[in-house]
């Protein structure tokens, strides 16, 4: 009788403390909004630079459009698997030895997706790296302009399939003194991009595309936080380009 007693009074004294632990995210002291934002994890936002060199065809011959984009990026998650992203971008750009170097910016967008689609580890509990295989794709449309050399608009649709490997630094006890950053990913795959473009001078006008479709995709992404994220890639279709990025997720 005594032992069950004394296990009633157990069960008694251990409910106002699961009590508090359920109602720890409880705060009085806080203020509440009119509107509450009460799950942002699955949004990032972010920017790049983007600096462009790709030969295209122009009326039989061959030049290098070449510029540079500065962008700001919204991203969100639907699922944790997909990322849709879009960003608004200011540009400079010309045709090399056809238009001078002091091009005026001109505005752009591009609108993209990535996918995991298939991944291999030594299991959640263990992990401390991941080999993912993906697929990632965007259309991008920049405008451009030169006083009096004319305007540049171009759009350009790019497939890749980038196989990607993801090294957590601070995941488990035997990296816990390579904790100087979070994580530290690097990518590479072949890669399919269809650019066509127009550049008007008053009236005239001459259409221009790309002379390379198929190329390769590389790249690194340093993740100083769990949430904050510094990258660069390059790609490659017969001239390089290559991107810088800062990302920050909610």
């Amino acid at each position: 009788m005594n032992k069950i007693v004394g296990g009633l009074l157990l069960v008694l004294l251990a409910l106002p403390a699961s009590w508090a632990r359920d109602n720890s995210v409880e705060d009085r002291s806080a203020d509440e909004a009119l509107l509450t934002w009460a799950n942002p994890f699955p949004w990032q936002v972010g920017a790049a630079y983007q600096n462009h060199a790709r030969p295209v065809d122009l009326g039989g011959a061959e030049w290098k459009l070449k510029g540079q984009s500065v962008a700001g990026e919204v991203g969100v998650r639907p699922w944790p698997w997909l990322l849709v992203y879009g960003q608004v971008s200011a540009n400079e750009a010309r045709l090399a030895e056809r238009m001078r170097e002091n091009a005026d910016p001109g505005a752009g967008g591009l609108l993209g997706v990535k996918a995991n689609l298939w991944q291999i580890n030594e299991g959640l509990a263990r992990a401390a790296w991941r080999v993912r295989l993906q697929l990632a794709g965007y259309y991008a449309y920049r405008t451009s302009s030169d006083a009096g050399e004319g305007k540049l608009s171009w759009g350009e649709a790019t497939i890749m399939l980038p196989l990607n490997y993801h090294l957590t630094l601070a995941r488990s006890a035997r990296n816990v003194f390579a904790g100087e950053f979070h994580s530290l990913e690097i990518f590479a795959g072949p890669a399919f991009s269809k650019l066509d473009g127009t550049w008007t001078v008053g009236d005239w006008q001459r259409d221009f595309e790309e002379s390379q479709d198929y190329g390769v995709v590389g790249g690194a992404n340093l993740w100083l936080l769990e949430n904050l994220c510094f990258g660069a890639s390059a790609a490659w279709f017969d001239g390089t380009s290559f991107d810088l990025s800062v990302t920050y997720r909610f």
